[in-house]
């Protein structure tokens, strides 16, 4: 009875921390995102063009319909952009350590988050358009992946007319946001429908729900009217380029794999210590011509990872994707991944999960194959994807991942490290508000003196935003327009070099 007892205290201790350290890190985003300006296109989502795009349904603009909603939410309502964003980035957080079973993996969580390229962090955490449509749809697609790893983990997961309504609900939330991951969403329903029919000979009502809403939500996406100006060639953001496909398609796959593999050098090296320990605990029971091309995929990718990254340092941004002997090399080493990722999981009954997410991290990124524009943003998915697969990885050898890193010497050092880095990325951002609205004072200053003609200059630490100094006139009619400003007012941008 006294051993019950021990027990339940435990577990309450344990779950009064865990509210405890979700309600540090609300607090610590809340007020990150506090000090994040608004930039580039939230100035014309908060503004009348936002209103007039709401008012034609975004007509001839794209069918993120979700995803517009948000943006014009968040740009109109600053407290509720302080809230909606810290809600949303500590719910990925948890959802994370959802993905990795619970194993305390909050602050790790962090330190991938914010130790993510900054190319990446400026345009999605860092700007308010992109949280509210790259953060919030793989944050809003995890819940999904949670349940299929439920299911694939032999869970019993209730099944009711409830739970179908909730899941089509989801499904068309998680198809209105981006269209890389409306297009992942449906092969993600639809593996499950291929799996359950093939496992349980049947298919189930939160399956058959799921894949209801994302087929919903694509019609209503795509009968927007900017889809078909993008395949004739007439819209004015996006396009598809067939002029030289097969060309288009090498150099798009070298920079894609340049973005989501080698500038991300926290996942290598990661995943090149995590698959050695794997390799330690896991290779006596591999036998015959398995283990030993278990043996060489490890080699591969123990030597290749620091050599590809070594490569990447020395070179200008895409000319390691445009070398032959680096991009072989590279691909050996992802290859290896995969193959090496297969034969332990499979040895450890995790097949599916693990390939899965490998799969995860690749169908966001195949629409820019063909697909322009093809910024960093696009694959802020595929790098939380890398995170769950490291987590993945980690189940595969428990103990030794219980006992070296998730131990509570480790976890005090770690959750230094990521209060650490939410701290440094206030400050700048708090540095760049203040000259921010510092700017705004000189230009309304100006403005109420007559002038007709406004020069400002650019503020530091710019690359941690999105174009907060704008370029084009009608980009600062958005910016006046938004602050009340006289529209007739000529804004000019002094050169850096002055």
């Amino acid at each position: 009875m006294k051993a019950m007892s021990k027990k339940g205290t435990e577990h309450t201790l344990r779950v009064k921390e865990k509210y405890r350290k979700y309600f540090f890190l609300f607090i610590a985003f809340a007020v990150l995102f506090l000090v994040i300006p608004y930039c580039d296109d939230d100035l014309r989502w908060g503004s009348s063009v936002g209103m007039e795009r709401l008012a034609s349904w975004f007509e001839g603009y794209g069918g993120r319909y979700l995803g517009y909603i948000i943006i014009i939410l968040l740009t109109k309502f600053y407290p509720l952009k302080v809230i909606l964003q810290a809600l949303t980035l500590t719910f990925l957080v948890y959802m994370l350590d959802q993905m990795a079973y619970e194993k305390q993996t909050e602050y790790i969580s962090v330190i991938f988050l914010f130790f993510m390229p900054l190319s990446i962090f400026s345009d999605t955490i860092g700007w308010t358009s992109g949280f509210a449509n790259y953060i919030t749809s793989v944050t809003f697609s995890l819940i999904y992946m949670r349940y299929v790893f439920r299911r694939l983990d032999g869970e019993d997961v209730p099944a009711s007319i409830l739970s179908a309504i909730g899941f089509i609900a989801l499904g068309l939330v998680n198809s209105l946001i981006v269209e890389h991951f409306t297009i992942y969403n449906f092969c993600l329903a639809v593996f499950m429908i291929l799996y359950t029919l093939a496992v349980e000979k049947r298919v189930r009502l939160p399956e058959i729900g799921y894949l209801a809403g994302v087929v919903g939500g694509i019609a209503l996406m795509f009968s927007n009217s900017t889809y078909s100006q993008v395949s004739s060639g007439d819209d004015f953001y996006r396009s598809v380029d067939t002029s030289n496909l097969a060309s288009s398609i090498v150099n798009r796959f070298g920079r894609i794999i340049n973005i989501c593999y080698l500038e991300l050098p926290l996942v290598v090296i990661s995943i090149t210590v995590i698959m050695f320990l794997i390799w330690k605990e896991r290779r006596k029971e591999l036998e015959g011509i398995v283990g030993k091309i278990a043996d060489i995929g490890v080699a591969l990718i123990c030597f290749g990872n620091p050599i590809i990254l070594l490569i990447d340092q020395t070179r200008e941004y895409d000319h390691a994707a445009k070398n032959l002997v680096s991009l072989a090399l590279l691909l050996l080493v992802l290859l290896a991944i995969v193959v090496t990722t297969g034969i332990f999981s499979l040895q450890a009954g995790r097949f599916w999960q693990c390939m899965g997410v490998i799969i995860s991290i690749m169908i966001p990124t195949t629409p820019f194959l063909l697909v322009s524009p093809m910024s960093y943003r696009c694959f802020l998915g595929s790098y939380v994807f890398w995170i769950v697969f490291i987590y993945q990885l980690l189940a595969l050898i428990p103990d030794t991942r219980d006992k070296i890193l998730f131990n509570e010497k480790l976890q005090k050092y770690v959750k230094v490290v990521a209060f650490a880095a939410v701290a440094f990325y206030i400050c700048i951002y708090t540095s760049i508000l203040r000259q921010d609205i510092q700017r705004l004072q000189y230009i309304r200053s100006e403005s109420a003196k007559g002038a007709q003609k406004v020069t400002v200059g650019h503020l530091s630490n710019e690359n941690f935003v999105r174009d907060i100094t704008l370029r084009e006139d009608w980009e600062w009619d958005g910016y006046k327009d938004f602050y009340g400003l006289d529209p007739d007012l000529i804004i000019n941008v002094r050169r850096q070099e002055d």
